[in-house]
C-alpha cells in the first residue's frame, strides 16, 4: 500500500492531524498541567489520552506498574553530599590520617555508582530509598486484516520533568556551568585522596586538600539542580511524541486503512522522566513482542519542535546503548521521501524510550527534534503549549506515517 497515494483521497489529511495533535496537547496542558510520574495529574492525563485513542483502535487499555519516581534524579544531590564528605575527609587525611582519605575514596565511589547506575545505565540503584508510587502505560492496537507477520510500536511519553534550575536561569549552558566544575572537582578530590595516601610531601598534601574548597560552591549547587516543587508542562517533551504516535492511529482509522499483515501499536509510556521506567515495565509485561515470531520494531518520538535539529538516534542512553541500524535506515529513508534529510547520530546526554526497547531485544530507534545544547525550554517552565511548533509536528507525523507504510511493505 502506497502512503502517498492514500494521501490524495484522505478524508483526514496532514493538516487535520496537525490540528488534532496541537489541540490535544493544549487540552492536556490546560486540563492537567504538569504531570509528575505517578501523581494524580499524570494518571488523569493518561486516562484522557486513553479515551481519545480508543476511537481509533481495535483495543486500547492502560497497564499499571510500580515506580519510585524521585529516585532517578536523586543521584545529583546525593553526589553533592558525597563530595562535601569526601572533601572533608581529605582535609583530615592530609594530617596523617590515611583512614580518612580511604573514606574519601569510598564517598567518591558512592557518588560515581549513583551517576553511572542511575543516569548512564538507568538501573534501579537508588529506587529502594524512595517512596513507591503507581504509574501506567497507555496501549492501543490496530490489528492486521489477516495473519500478523509484522508489528510496529510507536511511542511517546506522558509524564513531565522537574524543572532544571540552572537551564531556566542561565539558558542552554546553565547546567554545564555547574556540572563541569562539579565533575572536575570529583576528579581533583580523587587525586587528592591518592596523594594523601601515597605522598610524604606534607606541603603538597595540604595544598591539594585546601584546593578542593574551590569546588564546594559547585557541590552546593547540585542540591538545587532540579526543582522538585516545580514540574514543567512538558508540551514538547513529550506530549508531541504522544500525539505524533496517536495521529498515526487516527489517520489509519479515519481513512479506513488496515494493513493485511501489519499490526500497529501505540504505546504512551509513563515514567520516562523517572528513568525509562514505563517503557521498561512495558517490555517486561509483554515478552511476546520479542518471542512470538512476529517481526517487531519500536519507534520512539521525543520532543518534536526544532526541525533544524531533527535527528535519528542510533546510539541512545548517552551513547551507552546501540539502537538498530535497520530501524534508523527505515526512518531516514521515510524522511527523505517526505522531503527531509535527517541525520543519524548519538544522543549527547540523556535517553529515550527506544533505549529500553533495544535493551529488551526489540529492534528500535528514536526520532527527536530538539536543540541538543539543550534548548532553553528543555525541562523548564518554558515548555508550554504556547511554545509548540505545529509545522514540525506535521512534518514528523508525515515521516511517522511514511515509516509505518514502508515497514508494512518491506519490513526492515
Amino acid at each position: 500500500m502506497n502512503y502517498q497515494e492514500t494521501l490524495k483521497n484522505a478524508k483526514t489529511g496532514l493538516s487535520d492531524l496537525r490540528e488534532y495533535a496541537v489541540d490535544g496537547i493544549k487540552s492536556v496542558c490546560g486540563a492537567f498541567g504538569p504531570r509528575p510520574c505517578g501523581e494524580e495529574s499524570d494518571i488523569k492525563a493518561q486516562m484522557y489520552m486513553l479515551q481519545s485513542i480508543k476511537k481509533y483502535s481495535d483495543e486500547a487499555w492502560r497497564e499499571t506498574f510500580k515506580v519510585n519516581p524521585d529516585a532517578f534524579m536523586s543521584f545529583v544531590p546525593i553526589a553533592g553530599g558525597c563530595m562535601f564528605g569526601a572533601t572533608a575527609m581529605n582535609l583530615i587525611g592530609a594530617n596523617k590520617c590515611k583512614k580518612a582519605s580511604l573514606g574519601s575514596i569510598g564517598l567518591i565511589g558512592t557518588a560515581l555508582s549513583g551517576i553511572v547506575g542511575e543516569f548512564l545505565l538507568y538501573k534501579k540503584m537508588l529506587d529502594p530509598l524512595f517512596k513507591e508510587k503507581e504509574s501506567g502505560n497507555v496501549i492501543a492496537v490496530r490489528k492486521a486484516k489477516g495473519e500478523t507477520k509484522r508489528r510496529i510500536i510507536l511511542s511517546g511519553h506522558t509524564d513531565s520533568a522537574p524543572e532544571w534550575t540552572y537551564t531556566y536561569k542561565y539558558g542552554s549552558n546553565g547546567s554545564y556551568i555547574l556540572l563541569i566544575p562539579a565533575i572536575t572537582g570529583l576528579l581533583y578530590t580523587g587525586a587528592t585522596a591518592a596523594v594523601n595516601l601515597t605522598s610524604k610531601n606534607k606541603k603538597l598534601k595540604k595544598a591539594m586538600s585546601l584546593g578542593q574548597l574551590a569546588f564546594t560552591p559547585a557541590y552546593a549547587g547540585l542540591f538545587n539542580f532540579t526543582n522538585g516543587k516545580r514540574y514543567v508542562e512538558g508540551a514538547n517533551d513529550d506530549l508531541t511524541g504522544c500525539y505524533v504516535s496517536s495521529a498515526v492511529m487516527k489517520y489509519l482509522s479515519d481513512n479506513d486503512i488496515r494493513f493485511e499483515n501489519t499490526e500497529v501499536v501505540c504505546m504512551l509510556a509513563g515514567g520516562e522522566e523517572a528513568g525509562l521506567r514505563g517503557s521498561k515495565a512495558f517490555f517486561e509485561a509483554h515478552p511476546e513482542y520479542k518471542n512470538d515470531g512476529v517481526e517487531t520494531i519500536f519507534v520512539g518520538f521525543d520532543t518534536i519542535r526544532d526541525e533544524d535539529y531533527m535527528m535519528i538516534y542510533e546510539r541512545d542512553m548517552t551513547g551507552m546503548v546501540q539502537n538498530d541500524k535497520r530501524v534508523c535506515d527505515l526512518l531516514k529513508n521515510a524522511a527523505q521521501k517526505c522531503g527531509k534529510d535527517v541525520p543519524v547520530g548519538a544522543i549527547p546526554l540523556g535517553s529515550t524510550d527506544a533505549a529500553a526497547a533495544s535493551q529488551a531485544g526489540i529492534a528500535a530507534a528514536s526520532l527527536v527534534a530538539m536543540d541538543p545544547a539543550p534548548a532553553k525550554y528543555y525541562h523548564t517552565r518554558l515548555d508550554t503549549a504556547q511554545n509548540l511548533v505545529p509545522e514540525t509536528i506535521e512534518k514528523t507525523i508525515d515521516i511517522a506515517l511514511q515509516t509505518v507504510f514502508d515497514f508494512d511493505e518491506n519490513g526492515i
